[in-house]
């Protein structure tokens, strides 16, 4: 699970013994991490790609038949 320190926290990983990066970190969910989240001294990172949408296309997609076949296949059928 990638964790971050919450604003204003310093929160010191116990195996590395290093600080927790500001933009998080993949840590163990252990009873340490546990207590931290329960103690709202770290949260949840999300990755930004996972946040935001992507923005829908304006242009025009053909389909495989492409538009000769779309226009031949309403010929034969009507």
């Amino acid at each position: 699970m990638k964790l971050k320190p919450a604003e204003g926290r310093a929160v010191r990983d116990p195996v590395k013994r290093t600080l927790l990066p500001a933009d998080g970190a993949e840590v163990t969910l252990d009873a340490f991490w546990r207590r931290r989240l329960r103690d709202g001294d770290v949260v949840e990172a999300t990755d930004v790609a996972e946040v935001t949408t992507p923005a829908k296309s304006t242009a025009k997609t053909s389909n495989a038949t492409g538009d000769a076949g779309t226009a031949a296949n309403t010929e034969a059928t009507s």
